[in-house]
């Protein structure tokens, strides 16, 4: 493959019609611009077809989507995180009718702010325990610091040695990761295990205890 041409500058080509315009020869303004043979021509051949010294615009690659469609790919995204850029590309070219290839799809989303992360593992709450945990919160929000002066947090945590390690990845905007839609839920029930223990208060952490089962 040969090496791509340096384009010549705007100043360059200035300096060269305006020389020709005084009627200096084309030999003569090559040797004052210092440039290659064939230059000095191709730039007074397009002044006389354009009139100008200036690249004309180029259209560039034309957009996969609207934005109308891109809109749509994002309320589907929003919709269902998990939904892979495969599956979400099939999907808008079945919906268009328009060809398509995941990185496109993926770029869009980038646009909108969504990345590609690995969703968070965590326990799965029900509406109750939602509720309840957020009246138990509320209760104490007025408790004054001597209250918690005298508060002792203790929690325990059970891991299991051969649960499932699998990874599910998600579409989510920055500081979204524990959204209940990209998140992975998770129960404490499997094979062997071990559990841990530990403990904070208002002077800081405890140590914690690691039992074996």
């Amino acid at each position: 493959m040969g090496r791509k041409k340096s384009e010549i500058s705007i100043d360059i080509r200035k300096l060269t019609i305006c020389h020709w315009k005084r009627g200096s020869s084309e030999r003569k303004i090559r040797e004052i611009v210092n440039v290659g043979k064939s230059t000095v021509p191709n730039i007074i051949s397009k002044y006389k077809k354009t009139k100008s010294v200036k690249n004309r615009s180029r259209t560039g690659r034309p957009r996969p989507f609207t934005e109308r469609e891109e809109r749509w790919i994002v309320r589907k995204i929003t919709c269902n995180p998990k939904t892979s850029a495969v599956k979400l590309t099939l999907k808008a070219q079945k919906r268009f009718n328009k060809s398509a290839n995941p990185e496109k799809v993926r770029n869009i989303l980038r646009k909108y702010n969504f990345h590609g992360r690995v969703a968070r593992r965590k326990t799965f709450p029900s509406k109750v325990h939602r509720r309840t945990r957020l009246e138990f919160a509320k209760s104490y929000i007025k408790k004054s610091p001597e209250f918690w002066n005298s508060v002792l947090f203790v929690d325990e945590s059970k891991y299991y040695v051969n649960g499932s390690d699998g990874k599910q990845m998600v579409w989510r905007k920055p500081n979204s990761e524990l959204e209940m839609k990209n998140v992975t839920p998770s129960v404490k029930h499997g094979g062997g295990s071990q559990m841990v223990w530990g403990c904070m208060s208002s002077v800081g952490v405890g140590i914690y205890i690691l039992l074996m089962e």
